[in-house]
């Protein structure tokens, strides 16, 4: 089974880079058994070198620059500085007429990429094996994309949509692709964005055209509000933190059950339920198996609390310290990433618990997963609720979770939407 994780843009890429601090090669891999990098592998496209080169995790040659001129460039062709020179100046359409023009060089590079077993994710060698060499257009090569992108701008607007697209194409549509879209702040469309020159009526025109095209292409949107962070003086400096929030969530639903899957023997006496990433998608969209399924928008939260007491680090087998199932489960929800969203409204939601085994077996500090599932089931309209359980090498217990809504339930799209036709209306008068 092989996972994709694509950036598209400043935003995409950066969250993409921090997907992929979970690896044995970084510092987190010191402290987590879970390598993302064992399960799929991160592709970033960007139209601007100053955002590429402040990548840390994606390597050079799973960089491509989006340059109008000279098309889809590999971060390790000799030149690549020179030729990718800058942006789309906020003008998704444009970014989208580049792509455009060179899906061939996409498919090429998806082709060298997944195709003759040009993707090896520790799959033992057997001559007599198709999984040695699978076929680049077969369900095998590329089963499930995580597209990540920002609405706000140029770059990932614009040819976010194009790749999810491209990817489906590759796949004769056999790949499920969830996109993960950072919506912009537009706290007051009167501010301008003093650094870029736009006005945060431009970021919500944006944001409608690239989520009114990414419904078309994609199979579920998981929503990253840069408005929840906004209130903050410092919101600026928070986009880093925010990023990595927004990854561990990502990593811990996508990574958490295939690679910290529990052996039921270990916990007698307590359910420990199993979610995949198919159990995403299902989550994530409506009207699964009908034959005309359309995508959900999702919202992530992620609560976490210490399972041991400063004494118990240093003292085995004390200063175990009993776990709030349901607090856990509310602040998870009140967490998500998306401005005005009432959990009331949720339809469906998808949660994985993380826990040592300790805190997982029968006892007075376990948590409990009935509680956890009890309180999202009491939320959701659907009553539709998946829940996991995975195993945590650290002294930590948390609670991820993606409730998703219909796109008319969310008061935050509505707004986006009158702040994008008063942009309109705005533009109009002075072209007048």
């Amino acid at each position: 089974m092989t996972y994709l994780f694509v950036g598209a843009g400043q935003a995409g890429g950066a969250i993409v880079d921090a997907i992929f601090e979970y690896t044995d090669d970084s510092m987190l891999g010191l402290f987590e058994s879970t390598d993302i990098s064992t399960l799929g592998r991160p592709l970033v496209f960007n139209s601007t070198m100053r955002d590429l080169q402040n990548l840390s995790n994606v390597p050079a040659e799973d960089q491509y620059g989006v340059a109008e001129q000279h098309g889809l460039i590999q971060g390790t062709e000799p030149g690549f500085e020179e030729m990718v020179t800058g942006g789309f100046g906020r003008n998704p359409a444009d970014a989208d007429e580049v792509m455009d023009e060179h899906t061939a060089e996409l498919q090429s590079i998806l082709d060298e990429r997944f195709g003759s077993g040009g993707f090896d994710l520790d799959i033992e060698e057997n001559e007599d094996s198709e999984a040695s060499n699978p076929d680049p257009r077969s369900s095998d090569a590329i089963q499930f994309a995580f597209l990540f992108l920002g609405l706000g701008g140029g770059t990932g607007c614009g040819i976010g949509p194009h790749l999810a697209r491209e990817i489906k194409q590759f796949t004769d549509g056999d790949t499920k692709i969830v996109a993960v879209a950072v919506l912009p702040n537009t706290r007051s469309t009167e501010e301008s964005d003093e650094e870029n020159g736009t006005n945060a009526g431009r970021q919500a025109w944006n944001a409608r055209y690239g989520l009114n095209r990414l419904e078309e292409e994609v199979d579920g949107i998981v929503l990253v509000d840069n408005q929840r962070i906004s209130y903050l003086d410092s919101a600026g400096g928070e986009f880093g933190e925010y990023n990595e929030y927004v990854a561990a969530a990502v990593h811990d639903l996508v990574a958490g059950p295939m690679l910290s899957s529990v052996d039921a023997s270990d916990v007698d006496g307590v359910d420990t339920p199993d979610i995949d990433v198919r159990d995403i998608m299902t989550s994530l969209s409506f009207g699964v198996g009908s034959g005309e399924s359309t995508p959900g928008y999702g919202a992530i939260g992620r609560s976490v609390t210490m399972t041991k007491s400063l004494t118990g680090y240093l003292l085995p087998f004390v200063g175990n310290r009993d776990i709030d199932s349901a607090a856990l489960s509310r602040l998870s929800a009140s967490k998500q990433t998306l401005a005005r969203a009432d959990v009331g409204d949720a339809q469906k939601a998808i949660s994985l618990i993380r826990a040592p085994g300790a805190n997982l077996s029968a006892g007075p500090n376990s948590v409990e997963t009935g509680t956890v599932k009890e309180y999202l089931e009491r939320s959701c309209q659907l009553n539709e609720v998946n829940l996991g359980v995975a195993l945590s090498d650290r002294n930590l217990a948390s609670v991820t979770t993606l409730l998703t809504y219909r796109r008319e339930d969310l008061d935050r799209l509505d707004e986006i939407e009158q702040a994008a036709e008063a942009y309109e209306e705005e533009t109009e008068e002075l072209l007048t």
